[in-house]
């Protein structure tokens, strides 16, 4: 009886041993850039300056901030929208510039259309230095539409969270430069 017990805490042992072994190393990323070393909560605002179709700022941030968070979480940076009123170790100002879209028709009464925005990006530390700046990057997104209310996309939520999407990948990958290790 003992060797029965025995043998199965025995083979337990080797199963977990065995398991731990071959378990996938945890993911890695690259360090943050030095100048991010001490940043962990970026409250992210983004404002649109083009001249029509204005779409609506806390929406465009929260879309923005959540997709940063879901795109990025291996990263120790979190991102809140601006408003949201908590502590931030800095402060992402987000300001597209201009807006252009351009729309193929598809069956059945749908539309394709690809979107582009053009945007300044500006990190801001806590203290008020500029921590890192791009004057002007551009995002692409494309979304499918039922029928041809283009203007009426601007503020529809697909268009905010693909649009939102499209900003937090830029800002992680050409501001930010948070980038897997290989």
């Amino acid at each position: 009886m003992i060797e029965k017990k025995l043998l199965t805490l025995a083979g337990a042992a080797g199963i977990l041993l065995c398991g731990a072994c071959f378990l996938p190393p945890p993911p890695e990323h690259a360090p943050l850039p030095p100048v991010l070393a001490a940043v962990h909560v970026i409250a992210i605002h983004v404002e649109d300056r083009t001249a029509g179709n204005l779409f609506d700022p806390l929406v465009m941030s929260n879309a923005t901030a959540s997709n940063f968070n879901r795109l990025w979480k291996e990263f120790p940076v979190r991102a809140v929208a601006f408003n949201a009123g908590g502590p931030s170790d800095a402060a992402l100002s987000i300001t597209v510039l201009r807006k252009t879209a351009s729309c193929v028709p598809a069956d059945k009464g749908h539309q394709f259309c690809t979107f582009e925005l053009i945007s300044s990006f500006t990190l801001t530390g806590a203290d008020g230095r500029i921590l890192r700046s791009k004057p002007e990057e551009r995002s692409k997104l494309g979304i499918r539409l039922k029928g041809d209310s283009l203007p009426e996309t601007w503020n529809s939520n697909p268009f905010l969270e693909d649009a939102g999407y499209a900003l937090a990948t830029t800002a992680g990958d050409k501001l930010l430069v948070l980038v897997p290790a290989n």
